[in-house]
């Protein structure tokens, strides 16, 4: 996620998503408040955690189990974001994307 959410509004987002996933039948994961971060389970086994990383990044991650014996293919748009590049010449995760209301 690329938009800076304040230290503020932190907990806020956290609840918002917690009460959603709850509300869309999940089950969710205890929270763990030192980095914030919690997972939930949907009925058919697939995966979803937020977590906050470095310098207040917030990251949602995704899995499923294996579906099918075989090989991986590649998916038509799942070539990345084009992320800015940092001083260091890689790629820059520092969210950069201001809102009125997350960012204030």
């Amino acid at each position: 996620m690329r938009t800076k959410v304040s230290k503020e509004k932190l907990f806020e987002l956290i609840k918002a998503v917690d009460t959603h996933w709850r509300r869309e039948g999940l089950k969710v994961g205890e929270l763990h408040p030192e980095r914030p971060s919690f997972s939930a389970t949907a009925p058919d086994g697939c995966t979803i955690k937020i977590s906050v990383g470095g310098v207040d990044n917030v990251y949602f991650d995704s899995g499923v189990g294996a579906i099918s014996p075989g090989h991986g293919f590649q998916l038509k748009g799942e070539e990345g974001d084009k992320f800015p590049k940092a001083p260091n010449g890689g790629p820059d995760y520092t969210p950069d994307v201001r809102d009125r209301y997350w960012s204030t």
